[in-house]
């Protein structure tokens, strides 16, 4: 009997552990695009408190700082191939998507 090699496969047991586990983290950390809603508000949020706070300077940098957080997931999102709006989609998603697990 031959080996077949493959996806039609079928996995031993070490293997089946592996993809359960696999599985388990990608559930786990898991982001929605309502998370990600979540999350912007919290941070236009954070950045008004900071400018009622702390003054407008304070706000910039705060704001500057998520600005910043997002460039940055979308030049790396870019870089693994992504364009367009899935590229933004998926940069927004890194960015914002945090408060989900809130």
């Amino acid at each position: 009997m031959e080996e077949q090699d493959g996806p039609g496969r079928e996995l031993n047991a070490y293997e089946r552990v592996l993809a359960e586990g696999r599985r388990v983290v990608r559930e786990m950390f898991r982001v929605s695009i309502g998370g990600a809603h979540a999350g912007l508000v919290i941070a236009v949020f954070i950045v008004a408190f900071f400018a009622a706070v702390g003054g407008a300077a304070w706000a910039l940098c705060v704001g500057g700082a998520v600005a910043c957080s997002f460039t940055v997931a979308l030049v790396a999102v870019v870089g693994g191939g992504r364009r367009g709006r899935a590229a933004v989609t998926r940069a927004y998603l890194l960015t914002f998507g945090w408060a989900g697990w809130l």
